[in-house]
């Protein structure tokens, strides 16, 4: 059993970016929801590609191990659907606010694109 697969193995030497249960992927507190509301805003990234955390796959890969983390394949459909790492989701980058919902807020969540 292989943890990368033979053609994601860009994965191992890359980083990995990580956002542990990011306040502002969580939605707005039902107190200010309103009826009259055309639509929520969309949840906004606070962190940027400087100032995110960083792991080294050695740790990713003990945290998903633990099931203490999700790991989130953020490229596209199509790269997604040619090769990604074992267990991961895809949720690509342009959908990550819309969808911020469906990644639990107990576990460390680690996002890759290489």
């Amino acid at each position: 059993m292989r943890w990368i697969p033979r053609r994601g193995r860009a994965l191992a030497g890359g980083v990995l970016l990580a956002v542990a249960s990011a306040p502002a992927f969580a939605a707005p507190p039902a107190a200010i929801l309103t009826p009259q509301a055309a639509a929520p805003a969309k949840p906004q990234a606070t962190a940027t590609e400087e100032t995110a955390r960083r792991i080294k796959v050695d740790e990713a890969r003990q945290a998903l191990d633990k099931g203490k983390a999700v790991l989130v394949d953020v490229r596209n459909k199509e790269a997604y659907e040619a090769s990604h790492a074992q267990g991961a989701i895809s949720i690509p980058l342009t959908d990550i606010g819309a969808r911020a919902g469906e990644l639990p807020k107990d576990k460390l969540i680690i996002t890759y694109c290489t």
